[in-house]
């Protein structure tokens, strides 16, 4: 008997979306605050993520998750942003392309009547390294990275993340991630992620594919493997 199967690959305008982002880029965007970085996955990012194509069109990425089978099923989610609203990303957001504009977050004013809005004055709370313009300013490709699952009774399918391939030929990876809600993982270099990449990559003690895309700690005996599919 065929087990139930659930299927989050990405819809189609999402997909146009995907495709859309191997032009050229102005700008990449975060939203700084807490949870931006962990000492425990250095050089990653958790944010929801703003690409500001060649065209100008900026274009949210980030994650949507669906419980099933006991767990928490996660997909990549692209969306265009409202005119309106994209003007003020600029102010509130910080730049990948140029650090010093690190954005602001909301703090309780000393009256504690309202809020506040400042620069992000912890480190982990903005990105701190350097400028990536020169890297992602032109993506030359974009593959969809794809999670099948299987189990006792249970396969899914799921677009895990975009594998974007840099015009100097350099690879940065985005994954959707379950907490915290809404954001995405991104990791201007790979670095243990790129056994999701590379099958041919020598293994690591605690970073094999199921736990990278987090069902490490999952109770059931579940396969998890990836494909690579091009926009």
């Amino acid at each position: 008997m065929t087990p139930p199967r659930v299927d989050l690959t990405l819809p189609p305008d999402d997909r146009t979306l995907a495709a859309s982002l191997a032009t050229a880029w102005r700008d990449l965007l975060y939203r700084p605050g807490p949870g931006l970085t962990s000492p425990l996955d250095p050089g990653a990012y958790r944010s929801s993520l703003v690409v500001i194509r060649g065209d100008g069109v900026p274009i949210r990425v980030t994650s949507r998750v669906s419980p099933a089978f006991g767990a928490d099923l996660r997909r990549l989610a692209l969306e265009i942003i409202a005119p309106g609203r994209a003007d003020l990303l600029g102010e509130t957001l910080g730049s990948f392309f140029d650090p010093a504009r690190t954005g602001t977050v909301y703090a309780i004013t000393p009256d504690r009547d309202a809020g506040a809005a400042r620069p992000p004055d912890r480190a982990e709370w903005r990105y701190d390294g350097p400028s990536l313009a020169a890297r992602l300013q032109r993506i030359a490709r974009v593959r969809v990275l794809r999670e099948h699952g299987r189990g006792a009774g249970v396969a899914w399918s799921a677009d895990r993340g975009l594998a974007l391939i840099a015009a100097d030929g350099t690879d940065c990876l985005v994954l959707a991630v379950s907490e915290p809600a809404e954001v995405a993982l991104f990791l201007p270099a790979p670095g243990l992620y790129r056994a999701l990449l590379d099958g041919a990559a020598v293994p690591q003690p605690g970073v094999t594919v199921r736990d990278l895309l987090g069902h490490g700690d999952r109770d059931d005996d579940v396969d998890v493997r990836v494909t690579l599919h091009p926009l």
